[in-house]
């Protein structure tokens, strides 16, 4: 082999080691990428559901609030039926 064809064949050589490095730059640059995306994909899921946990509580409180609304007015209309009952009674009696 004569010494143009060794050079020849280094710097094809050197050309190839240098696409490969390259490409290991690239692949690593890539999936420090990829995981910098998944980091905030995962606070992203974490803040949506948070977001909707807090939501659900949110309307469970608003449907806990009413019922006991509720209760309070059947119990507010049962003493005041109670006592429009005892006083009515109790003028029928004073006044005949």
């Amino acid at each position: 082999m004569s010494y143009n064809n060794k050079m020849h064949v280094q710097k094809q050589l050197n050309e190839v080691t240098y696409v490969m490095q390259n490409n290991a730059y690239k692949l690593s640059s890539r999936d420090e990428k990829v995981n910098s995306l998944q980091y905030k994909s995962d606070i992203q899921k974490l803040n949506n559901f948070k977001i909707t946990t807090n939501e659900v509580k949110r309307k469970i409180w608003w449907k806990d609030m009413n019922l006991f609304m509720v209760l309070i007015l059947i119990v507010l209309l049962i003493v005041m039926g109670y006592i429009f009952i005892k006083v009515g009674k109790e003028n029928v009696a004073k006044y005949p």
